[in-house]
């Protein structure tokens, strides 16, 4: 119970603390931020989340094999970059211009951290509280009984998932707030990357968002499978300090442009 606690704290409390921070230093305007939680809802909230959901029970499940699911799990990355890359550039072309906001690295980091928010405490913080709440409501059962009380394909697979959530080890949810802290780094360069490819009018920055994107939504997950979540948030841990050293580089590039 504990951890859930510390969990729920830190994914609302963190994003909103940087966005707090981050506002008070640089003076950046908060519609900024709203952009970026704008386009959040509109690009994955409400339409890639779900649809993904949708097709890994009807696609995903039939890939048993270990080649099927690496390739499921490539396939939806993938996807997941461009769809994500693409709205951050629809919002800086699009949002920015509308309300005469320059690109410049305080907006698209001020951008970045209203995606950022929006996604860990609404979406990971809203999982993790059902989480909860469900843990709380079944932990007071007996799950060995809820087991043999069911009975038939159906009934083993809905008693496998309540076994599931009654068990549930305290590393589970503190893993769900380490992995948000190391979201943060990676949001805001990703969102930085993407507005280099305006700034600079060369696609190719364009192409290193999704290629970044890609390659921390393949290699994190699939090592979390094959070697354990600790080697997982190691590797995480190391992205984290390539986003921070790609958000210092842009920084370089848009003072020089300035």
């Amino acid at each position: 119970m504990l951890a859930f606690v510390i969990s729920l704290i830190v994914q609302v409390g963190y994003p909103l603390a940087a966005i707090l921070y981050f506002r008070r230093r640089t003076r950046t305007p908060w519609i900024l931020y709203a952009y970026g939680a704008l386009i959040f809802a509109v690009f994955q909230l409400f339409t890639w989340l779900p649809l993904s959901v949708f097709l890994d029970v009807i696609w995903g499940e039939t890939l048993k094999s270990a080649w099927g699911a690496f390739t499921w799990l490539m396939a939806t990355a993938l996807l997941t970059a461009l769809i994500e890359e693409s709205g951050r550039w629809l919002g800086f072309r699009f949002l920015f211009a509308r309300s005469n906001h320059r690109l410049t690295w305080r907006n698209g980091v001020a951008y970045a951290l209203g995606h950022n928010a929006l996604e860990t405490m609404w979406l990971f913080a809203g999982l993790t509280f059902i989480g909860f709440v469900t843990y709380l409501i079944i932990g007071r059962m007996d799950p060995l009984a809820l087991v043999q009380q069911m009975s038939g394909e159906a009934g083993a697979a809905e008693a496998a998932t309540l076994y599931e959530l009654a068990t549930v080890s305290w590393t589970q949810p503190l893993t769900v707030a380490l992995e948000r802290i190391l979201a943060l780094p990676h949001q805001v360069a990703w969102a930085l990357l993407v507005m280099e490819s305006l700034a600079s009018r060369q696609k190719r920055w364009f192409g290193f968002a999704v290629l970044y994107h890609t390659s921390i939504a393949v290699l994190v997950p699939g090592l979390a499978r094959l070697a354990g979540f600790a080697v997982a948030e190691a590797v995480n841990l190391a992205f984290a300090g390539i986003s921070i050293w790609i958000i210092a580089r842009l920084y370089e590039l848009s003072e020089q442009r300035a």
